[in-house]
């Protein structure tokens, strides 16, 4: 066991690293957090295979492609009058991602990065081009390369396409490579672009990382030793998860301890309002949207709302950390399975002209439900952009929530969270 667990460690520090050198590189797709949005890269592809696209080189990158990617000779004149369209509108007000559309031909390119295939996608495309162009097929533009599923491939009254009349290619492999021989021949000016969407493709082509699962799985399939060490570690992981947010949460009650009088701060007892010790379990991982909401709930006990409210500072883990000032109320029903009280998703004008009276707040509501204002923890902003890597994701377990499992990090984290429930939100309170 504690060879195997060796040897898994130097594969995870290998690819660790390497994602670490793709991240010193200065990437504006990154920046903007749009590497794995289709819309957004397709854009960017679509513009570079069109001859009249604002990299201005002409047919050079659409002859590469069709050359190498989909090894279709065409000459330069008729290259030159090719169209490339995206978001091409069709029938019942479907869109085809990237359509080349030249003499003679009519060639639609469906994008797959995160979504799910659509009913009869793939299907009804090729049949809409098919009254074009009679020798057209469907480029399936993937990861890694796979066929679309029998779902996209399946018309509505259960014909299905066949396979021949669709040509996958890949990210990992096609567009990658397809970039590299036109960085050879573009523009200098054009070279550094080239590179950053190089480099945006290779981000979300490794942020789940494939190549990484399968040096994995080939260390894992060495033995059957090695399957069995990894399924008791599998079983055993969703467990290991859950008690990290309880150590974490735990970690908040011992560094919030000395701002309790400062602020006014009582642990919340009454209700245990979806508290950690009983959400921060492996049902939180049973399913991929969020049933169980672990927290840490303090009454703000100088704060007098009347009619059973109370205002409470709330650290919450949703899919990120944050926190958050929130109105709770005792004297409503539960409908959650609690025998005390429910969040007051309903905040009148009035009560909001209230909260304004006690906390520093905009005059209009800037939203709906319980939580009047929050923040994301560490970070203190109110929006998700930005905070992929820096706030704790317990659902996708990303690097800043694996962090956590290391005592003194914890506790500098925390630390660092604090300030800044201190001050985006206990220093908004008037009282």
């Amino acid at each position: 066991m504690h060879d195997f667990l060796l040897e898994c460690k130097q594969i995870t520090a290998q690819h660790a690293e390497a994602k670490k050198n793709r991240r010193r590189t200065y990437n504006i797709y990154q920046l903007l957090d749009i590497t794995d949005k289709e819309i957004q890269m397709c854009r960017i592809l679509a513009d570079l295979l069109d001859p009249d696209g604002v990299h201005d080189e002409g047919i050079k990158y659409l002859k590469v492609f069709f050359d190498t990617v989909l090894h279709i000779d065409l000459p330069d004149s008729v290259l030159r009058g090719a169209k490339v369209e995206r978001e091409y509108p069709i029938i019942n007000k479907r869109r085809i991602d990237i359509v080349i559309d030249y003499q003679g031909g009519f060639i639609p390119i469906e994008v797959k990065i995160n979504a799910e295939d659509m009913k009869s996608q793939c299907y009804v495309y090729y049949h809409f081009a098919r009254k074009t162009d009679p020798d057209t097929f469907v480029v399936y533009l993937t990861r890694n390369g796979c066929m679309p599923s029998a779902y996209s491939l399946t018309g509505e009254k259960g014909d299905r396409l066949d396979e021949k009349y669709i040509h996958c290619i890949s990210f990992e492999g096609d567009i990658l490579s397809w970039l590299d021989k036109i960085k050879r021949i573009a523009d200098e000016n054009m070279v550094p672009m080239l590179e950053q969407f190089e480099g945006a493709v290779l981000d979300f082509l490794y942020s789940e990382g494939e190549s990484y699962k399968m040096d994995l799985s080939e260390k894992i399939l060495e033995s059957s030793s090695n399957i069995r060490h990894a399924i008791a570690i599998a079983d055993s992981l969703n467990f290991a998860k859950a008690e990290l947010m309880k150590r974490l949460f735990q970690e908040f009650e011992n560094q919030m301890e000395p701002l309790l009088k400062k602020y006014n701060l009582e642990p919340e007892m009454k209700s245990k309002w979806y508290h950690y010790k009983d959400m921060a379990t492996e049902d939180y991982y049973a399913y991929k949207s969020n049933t169980t909401y672990p927290g840490l709930n303090y009454v703000i006990s100088s704060v007098n709302l009347g009619g059973g409210l109370s205002l409470w500072l709330r650290i919450e883990i949703e899919y990120r950390l944050l926190g958050s000032l929130c109105v709770f109320n005792y004297a409503a029903n539960s409908d959650n399975g609690y025998e005390i009280g429910n969040q007051c998703d309903d905040i009148s004008d009035a009560l909001w002209k209230k909260l304004r009276g006690i906390i520093l707040l905009p005059e209009e509501k800037s939203n709906d439900g319980w939580s009047i204002i929050w923040r994301f923890l560490p970070t203190g902003t109110d929006i998700p952009r930005g905070t992929n890597e820096k706030v704790p994701d317990f659902k996708v377990m990303n690097e800043a929530a694996i962090e956590l499992a290391d005592d003194d990090k914890r506790k500098e984290f925390v630390a660092r969270s604090i300030k800044v429930i201190e001050e985006k939100l206990l220093s908004l309170i008037k009282t």
